[in-house]
C-alpha cells in the first residue's frame, strides 16, 4: 500500500512537472538568460502588440530564405550587431530566435549586458518549428 502511494505521488509530480515545460513561461531569474519553450509556442505572444518585437539572430541569407511573420533580423555574429541593439527601446521585450537556438542564447546574453531587461529567448530554433514561414 506504501509503494502504491509513493508510486502515484511520484507520477503525480512527474506530470505536473513535465506539463510546465511545454507552456511559454520565462524563467525569474532576472540575471540569467530567460528561455521560452519551443518556438511553436511563437503563436502565444501577441505581436500585433508594439512592445512585443520578434529578432531571428541569423545571417541575412539565412533569413531571406524563410523566416517568422512580424520578425526582424538582427545578426549576432555581425560586427554591428551591438550598435544595432544599442538602439532598441529597452522598455519593450524582445523575442530571440535562430536556427537551433545557441546564437539566440548568445544575442540574449549580449542584449542583457547592454541593459536591455525585458529578452527572452526560445531554447529551440527555427529548425524545429512547424508554423507558417516567410520568404
Amino acid at each position: 500500500m506504501e509503494n502504491k502511494v509513493i508510486v502515484t505521488l511520484a507520477i503525480t509530480t512527474s506530470l505536473i512537472f513535465g506539463s510546465c515545460f511545454n507552456k511559454v513561461i520565462p524563467a525569474n531569474n532576472q540575471n540569467q538568460q530567460e528561455i521560452l519553450a519551443t518556438l511553436n509556442h511563437v503563436h502565444q505572444i501577441d505581436l500585433t502588440n508594439k512592445n512585443n518585437i520578434l529578432i531571428d539572430v541569423r545571417t541575412s541569407d539565412e533569413y531571406a530564405e524563410g523566416h517568422l511573420p512580424q520578425s526582424i533580423n538582427i545578426d549576432v555574429k555581425n560586427s554591428n550587431f551591438e550598435n544595432q541593439i544599442q538602439k532598441l527601446d529597452p522598455k519593450k521585450n524582445y523575442y530571440i530566435y535562430c536556427r537551433s537556438g545557441i546564437r539566440a542564447k548568445l544575442a540574449t546574453e549580449k542584449m542583457q549586458e547592454q541593459g536591455l531587461k525585458k529578452v527572452y529567448n526560445f531554447q529551440d530554433g527555427i529548425s524545429t518549428y512547424t508554423g507558417k514561414i516567410e520568404k
